[in-house]
């Protein structure tokens, strides 16, 4: 299930493990995904506001 993505690249829940999906990042144009969370919950967990990261 797709939680935001481009076309080319998403951020998605991935039930293909487990009824209880991990969050994964998934770029199709180079055939490669990256386990951002193993699960929903850790995930939103993990998120941190964007003022916490240095402006360049």
């Amino acid at each position: 299930m797709v939680l935001s993505g481009d076309g080319h690249t998403w951020v998605a829940l991935d039930y293909r493990r487990s009824s209880e999906p991990s969050v994964g990042w998934f770029d199709v144009e180079l055939e490669s995904e990256l386990a951002l969370a193993p699960t929903f919950r850790a995930f939103v967990e993990g998120l941190v506001p964007s003022g916490s990261f240095p402006e360049e």
